[in-house]
């Protein structure tokens, strides 16, 4: 699959999804609220290892710089 997050995005991602991990392990929160943060700094964390963002998929978001533009692009549906 094609790679659609750029290198600033995959940080980003990775600090917060690795953030939201560590509050999650503390168990500092109710349950369902620690269930939500380790499933979201999975998915953030697991998005930003490999460079594909599925919700940019679905908003033909791209800020991978072999896109050759900017910091982010949108692709108008063809």
């Amino acid at each position: 699959m094609k790679q659609n997050v750029g290198v600033l995005d995959s940080a980003i991602r990775s600090i917060v999804g690795v953030a939201c991990l560590a509050v999650a392990a503390e168990g500092l929160f109710p349950q369902a609220i620690t269930i939500a943060l380790l499933v979201i700094g999975s998915l953030l964390w697991v998005s930003s290892s490999f460079g594909v963002s599925f919700i940019y998929k679905i908003l033909n978001l791209d800020t991978y710089p072999s896109a050759g533009h900017g910091l982010t692009q949108w692709y108008p549906k063809t």
